[in-house]
């Protein structure tokens, strides 16, 4: 089962979300909007229910360091 970990504001933070999630070995997609206006939409950052832990670390590193 997919589980949203972060909410990102736009489609950069999500990729960036996405690469380091992904270097870290965490299996990840985004869930975005049907909307035309994707790149100013909210974007889910979604990972496997085993993997919330790991993945809410990884993303609280990285938003530190921003």
């Amino acid at each position: 089962m997919w589980v949203a970990v972060y909410i990102a504001p736009n489609r950069r933070v999500a990729t960036i979300l996405k690469e380091l999630l992904e270097i870290e070995g965490i299996l990840v997609k985004l869930k975005e909007p049907n909307s035309a206006l994707k790149e100013e939409q909210n974007i889910e950052v979604m990972v496997t229910q085993f993997e919330i832990e790991e993945a809410n670390e990884v993303i609280n590193n990285a938003l530190q360091r921003f």
